[in-house]
C-alpha cells in the first residue's frame, strides 16, 4: 500500500470527521488536534492509496429549476431485470438507477418539470405494465439531506 501500510488512530479520526461533513484542513486539524500540514500530508497519502478521494460536491435546488424529483421503487423479476434496466436507461427523464434490496429490487430517480409528475408517472406505469413489473411505489418531490451519522 505504499507509504501507509495501515490506518492508525489519526487516519481513522480524519476519515470519521470527513464523513461527518468536515472538509477543510483547518477544521480537520482543529477537530483532530494536529497541525494543518499534518492533515494535508495524511490526506495526501490516503488519496494516493485510494483510501479517500477528493471530489466536488453540490446540492441542487430543484425548486429554483422548476424540477420535481420522483423516486420509483420497482419489484422486477430476475429474468426481466436487464431488459427493464435497458429501457429505463434510454428514457430521457430517468437520471439514476440502483439495484436495491428489500421490498423493491430497483430504485429509479426521474426528473420532470413541475406539473408533469402525473404524466411521467403514468408514462412509467405504462412501460412497467408492458414489461410485467410486479409492483412499484412512487414518492414525489422529496429532497436530499445529509444526515448526521454521529453515534449517540
Amino acid at each position: 500500500m505504499g507509504e501507509l501500510a495501515f490506518l492508525d488512530e489519526l487516519d481513522k479520526n480524519i476519515i470519521q470527521e470527513m464523513s461527518k461533513g468536515v472538509n477543510s484542513y483547518e477544521e480537520l486539524a482543529r477537530k483532530c488536534r494536529v497541525t494543518r500540514s499534518t492533515i494535508y500530508r495524511r490526506i495526501n497519502i490516503m488519496e494516493k492509496n485510494n483510501i479517500v478521494m477528493n471530489q466536488i460536491r453540490m446540492a441542487v435546488n430543484f425548486e429554483k429549476l422548476d424540477l420535481v424529483v420522483v423516486l420509483l421503487g420497482l419489484n422486477v423479476t430476475n429474468e426481466n431485470m436487464e431488459k427493464v434496466i435497458g429501457i429505463l436507461m434510454e428514457h430521457e427523464c430517468v437520471k439514476m438507477i440502483w439495484r436495491t434490496f428489500g421490498a423493491y429490487n430497483l430504485s429509479v430517480i426521474i426528473f420532470c418539470g413541475k406539473g408533469d409528475e402525473g404524466k411521467r408517472i403514468y408514462e412509467m406505469r405504462d412501460i412497467f405494465e408492458k414489461l410485467h413489473v410486479n409492483s412499484f411505489e412512487v414518492a414525489v418531490g422529496f429532497g436530499w439531506e445529509k444526515m448526521d451519522m454521529t453515534p449517540f
